[in-house]
Formats: C-alpha cells, structure tokens, sequence
C-alpha cells in the first residue's frame, strides 16, 4: 500500500541518527515509592507504521509495553497467561511515557497494567495477566496443527506491498496454504526494542504479533480499496514461546456492517504457543486524499 500522510519534518525521526532499535531511553526508569515504573523514551524510523508516516506501529509499541513489563518489580516464579492492549488515540511517533503499574498483586496471579502517553495524552494501554507455573507435560493438550517450517518456505517478502520503517525491518517467509485472508508466514528481525537493553525472546515475539493484521489481507488496501485498522490486540499465551521466529497462521473475517476479525495461532520452532485476536474497523478507502 502507499502512505498517504506525511508528517511535519519536527515529528519525523531522523533515520541517520537511529540504532537498530525501535525505541531509545531518554532517562532511567523512575519508580516511585508505591512501586509504579514511570519511562521515557522516543521512537525511531523502525517504529514507524504502515498507514500514515507520522505514527508508530502497533507492532512495535506492543512490544515496547511488553519489555517495560518485564522490566516492572513482579512476584517471581510468574509467567504472561494473556496480553490485552486496547487503543485509545493516534500511536503519534516522537516521545513517550510508558506508566506501568501492579493493579492486582499475589503470590500465584497477578495483573500489570502499562500505558502509554504521546502528546500528553494516554494512546495505548495493555493489561498483562501473570501466572504461577507448574509442570502439566503430562497432561498437556495442544489441538491446534503445527505450521509448516521456514525450510518449507515457498516465497519469501511476507509482507511485501505495505510501507513504513516497522515494515522494512521484518525478515519474511510465506509457506503453503498462503492466499489472501488465510496467512502463513513466518517473520523475524534483527532490531532490538530499546537500544543499549537485551531483548528478550517474548518481547521480539510479541512486538511482532500485531504484524498479523497485514500478512494476507483480505481485502485490498489502498486508494478506492479498503482500510482495516485494528483497535485492539488480544493475545492469550497457553505456553512459554521461545526463539526469534514467529509462525502466523491466520483468517481474516469481514462482517456486513464495518467490523472485522483477524484470528491467529501463533507458533515457534517447537509449535503453536498462542491464539491472538485483532478486533477490524473496515472502512472504504477515499479515492482522493489521506485517510
């Protein structure tokens, strides 16, 4: 698709001056004597999202969120049960403040709540679920099917015909039964999510869940065709993923009046490890001018 919005060269993060991450702290971390975690930090061009310049993908900032999880004071022995980010406002790229907080403590569960503000105003939120883990191998029941490996790949450029610097950082390959809204591909990158910290293997996977939303449209999306922006992304993570590769495989459903679904299993070298759901605004593209 072509980006139609450009945003003032103030706004626009300068690539020559970016790392390989899709985000730079601009101070330490604060946390405050209620335990409550306070960064900031700014995008860079490798956040940049798909359907207007002068935002950041969802991709990107859902990963972001999930590194400051990690990053916030919680009970050991806890692993992410379910991720639920809900958009408030425009993902406006530049600086940010992420505010993340414990809402419900406790040995076995516990809910963490971050939110992120551009503009001065919050955009973005994600609720994380976390659980205590035990060992249920054997007893374990993992009905959905494994997607084919990447040695299996028969095209490479999953994500080819979409802009934008989020978009440029992905490594891609579709794998048979690949068609439009019925994706399957697998997706890496090389950028880290803050410059100068370790990534961690769920925080590469999660910032490149939202991504699902574009690998095999079911509708077409530029000028006169159709936008289909997600305003939420519900992951529900029934094992702990592992790797740098992340298998989509997923629908696309387009009801009658203005409202979509994209469902995904999302799998890692060993197998399926979550289901995800994107809930759609369907919308006619104008034929002339931006969104």
């Amino acid at each position: 698709m072509t980006v139609q919005t450009q945003a003032p060269a103030a706004d626009r993060p300068e690539p020559a001056d970016d790392p390989r991450a899709y985000y730079i702290r601009l101070a330490d971390p604060v946390s405050d004597d209620d335990g409550v975690r306070t960064s900031r930090v700014r995008s860079t061009v490798h956040a940049q999202g798909a359907w207007r310049a002068e935002e950041m993908h969802m991709a990107a900032v859902s990963g972001l969120l999930m590194h400051e999880v990690q990053a916030h004071e919680t009970t050991a022995g806890l692993r992410v049960g379910r991720l639920s980010y809900d958009i408030l406002g425009t993902l406006w790229s530049g600086e940010l403040e992420v505010v993340t907080r414990t809402i419900r403590p406790g040995r076995t569960i516990e809910l963490v709540e971050s939110v992120l503000h551009a503009r001065g105003r919050a955009v973005l939120t994600l609720r994380a679920w976390l659980l205590s883990a035990s060992d249920t191998a054997a007893v374990a029941q993992l009905p959905d099917e494994p997607l084919p490996p990447r040695t299996e790949a028969v095209q490479d450029g999953a994500l080819s015909g979409w802009d934008g610097g989020y978009i440029a950082s992905l490594s891609g390959v579709t794998v048979a039964g690949h068609a439009a809204g019925h994706g399957r591909v697998w997706l890496t990158t090389d950028v880290d999510m803050v410059a100068g910290e370790a990534t961690t293997d769920l925080v590469r996977l999660i910032g490149l869940t939202d991504a699902a939303n574009g690998i095999a449209p079911a509708l077409p999306a530029r000028p006169g065709g159709w936008f289909f922006p997600n305003v939420d992304l519900q992951i529900h993570l029934f094992r702990q993923p592992s790797g740098s590769w992340l298998g989509l495989a997923g629908q696309v459903t387009v009801g009658p009046d203005g409202v979509g679904l994209t469902s995904t299993v999302l799998h890692d070298d060993d197998g399926p490890f979550a289901h995800v759901e994107q809930t759609l605004t369907v919308r006619a593209w104008p034929t002339e001018g931006g969104l």
